[in-house]
C-alpha cells in the first residue's frame, strides 16, 4: 500500500514540475523597483552578477550584505530618499556615491568596490 501511494505521490510532483531543472521563469529577478535603492556588483546595472534592492539603513554591508562589501560597481536609486554609498574607511567616512530619486550611475572608477554600507545622512 505505501508504495502504491509512494508512487503515485511521485507521479504528480514530476508531473507538476517540481523536480527537474529551474526554468527561465524561474530566474533570479535583478531589476530595480519603486522605493528600493539598488546595488549591483558588476557595472552598468549588469544583471548577470548579485545586486540587492535596499531600503532601510545599513551600516555593516561585511555582515549583512557580504557578496557586496567593497564590490560594489553600479549604483540606481528609486526611493523617495537621497542614499549614499559609504567607506567607513580607518580615520574618516567618506561617501562615495549620493543619489536622490531617479539617478543611477552605471560606473564610477573613483567609487568602484569601495561600498561597506548605505544611509540616508552623509557619511
Amino acid at each position: 500500500m505505501r508504495t502504491a501511494a509512494s508512487v503515485a505521490i511521485a507521479g504528480t510532483i514530476t508531473a507538476f514540475g517540481l523536480f527537474g531543472a529551474a526554468s527561465p521563469a524561474l530566474a533570479a529577478d535583478r531589476n530595480c523597483y519603486d522605493n528600493y535603492f539598488c546595488v549591483y556588483k558588476d557595472y552598468n546595472y549588469s544583471q548577470s552578477n548579485s545586486m540587492y534592492r535596499i531600503n532601510v539603513e545599513n551600516k555593516t554591508w561585511s555582515v549583512q550584505l557580504p557578496a557586496m562589501y567593497r564590490a560594489d560597481s553600479s549604483w540606481r536609486n528609486y526611493h523617495d530618499r537621497t542614499w549614499r554609498i559609504c567607506d567607513y574607511g580607518t580615520f574618516n567616512d567618506t561617501t562615495t556615491i549620493s543619489l536622490t530619486n531617479g539617478q543611477g550611475i552605471k560606473q564610477s572608477s573613483a567609487a568602484n568596490n569601495r561600498g561597506e554600507g548605505n544611509q540616508l545622512a552623509w557619511c
